[in-house]
């Protein structure tokens, strides 16, 4: 069986050829064509997809206030 594995953006061009990627319209995926008439075996967004378009503050990973913890850690006191 023969296989092609191609990473590209979602846009109306390929949503006319494959309704079923409407959804993910405008997302960088991976698509896999399989040979001998096989369905694709996955179609997944590519890491990096969302790139621009997510801002990450540079206090992300700092820690929470004392409030907020208690709250999500189900700490009522």
């Amino acid at each position: 069986m023969q296989a092609l594995k191609i990473q590209v953006v979602v846009d109306d061009v390929i949503v006319r050829a494959l309704p079923a990627l409407s959804p993910l319209r405008g997302q960088r995926v991976e698509l896999i064509a399989l040979g001998e008439a096989q369905p694709p075996a996955r179609i997944a967004p590519v890491a990096g997809g969302l790139r621009g378009q997510i801002e990450i503050k540079d206090d992300f990973d700092a820690p929470l206030p004392d409030d907020i913890r208690r709250a999500l850690e189900g700490d009522e006191a």
